[in-house]
């Protein structure tokens, strides 16, 4: 979809500049087009995790209060910190 719509802007855009007024209308609806269609996705936040911690990912209402994201190092199985519930 991304060619198509490509080579249809450079087309439009080649024709508009020879002095089409249409053709560039047609450039310019085109590119507002493919910017729509761009994926916007990626990286939403970065953040690093060392060695022995942990990190929860939660999904949320957004109507709802905000959560809190809570970092707890890793303790060995059946210690006190590692039957521990709370942060």
């Amino acid at each position: 979809m991304d060619a198509l719509l490509r080579r249809l802007l450079r087309a439009a855009l080649r024709r508009g500049i020879a002095g089409n007024w249409t053709w560039f209308v047609i450039a310019v609806c085109g590119y507002v087009l493919r910017r729509a269609l761009r994926d916007k996705g990626g990286v939403v936040t970065k953040l690093r995790v060392s060695a022995g911690e942990r990190l929860l990912i939660s999904v949320h209402d957004p109507d709802a209060p905000t959560p809190t994201l809570i970092l707890t190092p890793l303790t060995a199985p059946g210690t006190a910190a590692g039957n521990a519930t709370t942060p």
